[in-house]
């Protein structure tokens, strides 16, 4: 919206924000809100600031990656060896 006394060439195109710029931007503003506490963020940004959902494992695999290389029959074996 231009104001009535503002021509309509009176902002450089170079002024404008690209996405990445407008993201950057916004991710530092959201950095400085935060620190009074909660604050809503749009999920464009917030993916911008690397907030996403972690579909990389399942809860049974996160489980499971616990036991990984152990043996569940090593303390029979071990105590063998007295």
């Amino acid at each position: 919206m231009k104001t009535p006394n503002t021509p309509a060439k009176a902002i450089p195109a170079s002024a404008a924000l690209n996405d990445q710029d407008y993201l950057a931007l916004a991710s530092s503003m959201i950095n400085t809100e935060i620190l009074s506490g909660p604050v809503p963020v749009d999920p464009d940004i917030a993916e911008a600031m690397g907030a996403f959902a972690e579909d990389a494992l399942s809860s049974d695999d996160a489980l499971d990656s616990h036991f990984d290389g152990i043996d569940p029959t090593a303390d029979a074996e071990g105590s063998n060896h007295g």
